[in-house]
């Protein structure tokens, strides 16, 4: 087995740092947007669920979505 080269665990570690930072603002972003669905549920009083805005919704993410996912 060959010796990891010290430079790209250096080059590991700050990527899995970044990663860990973007899941953070992932993960701050979709209580932000579960906090306004809950919203939109209180103000609407009812049937909060529309099977025709979620279809709109993934619709314009996919069709922005530049990639690779």
């Amino acid at each position: 087995m060959m010796a990891s080269d010290p430079s790209s665990n250096d080059e590991l570690l700050k990527l899995r740092d970044a990663i860990d930072a973007i899941d953070t603002q992932v993960l701050q972003l979709i209580s932000e947007r579960a906090r306004h669905a809950h919203r939109i549920g209180e103000i609407k009083h009812g049937n909060i669920y529309r099977p025709e805005r979620e279809a709109q919704v993934l619709r314009r993410l996919a069709d922005d979505n530049p990639g690779p996912l």
